[in-house]
């Protein structure tokens, strides 16, 4: 699996997105040159003797796609988290002592790293579609 845009990411919005708490270029910029070095290998390692059979499922596509129109997938809040003020609390730090949103349904983060059910619900039907005859070829 490829990495996300990590720049998206509401943490990498909150430490780098300026102002504007927009995404992360330097970040997106890390990422896409890891996904591009990552896909390589697999590729050096699907052509050599004897061949690997494996998939690289790209989460980068789908999940910026949302970050960058979020309506069109229903969402109204990309750049923070549901969870307490969803810009840097992640994981543990979500409990009964924070604060949640009224209406999770329109965020895209949980935490600030973590997708909501929604978020991934959208992110794994992309890979099915995507994929599944992929890895069913294996």
């Amino acid at each position: 699996m490829s990495l996300p845009p990590v720049g998206c990411m509401p943490t990498s919005i909150t430490v780098n997105g300026g102002k504007d708490r927009s995404c992360s270029i330097m970040h997106n910029n890390a990422a896409k040159y890891f996904n591009k070095k990552l896909s390589a290998e697999l590729q050096s390692l699907r052509s050599g003797n004897p061949p690997v059979n494996v998939v690289l499922a790209d989460i980068y596509t789908p999940l910026l796609d949302i970050v960058n129109n979020p309506q069109s997938y229903g969402f109204e809040i990309v750049d923070r988290g549901c969870c307490g003020t969803g810009k840097v609390e992640v994981s543990w730090m979500c409990n009964t002592f924070d604060d949640m949103c009224s209406n999770i349904s329109n965020y895209l983060f949980w935490d600030s790293f973590h997708p909501t059910e929604k978020g991934y619900r959208i992110i794994v039907d992309y890979l099915l579609e995507r994929y599944a005859d992929d890895v069913l070829r294996l």
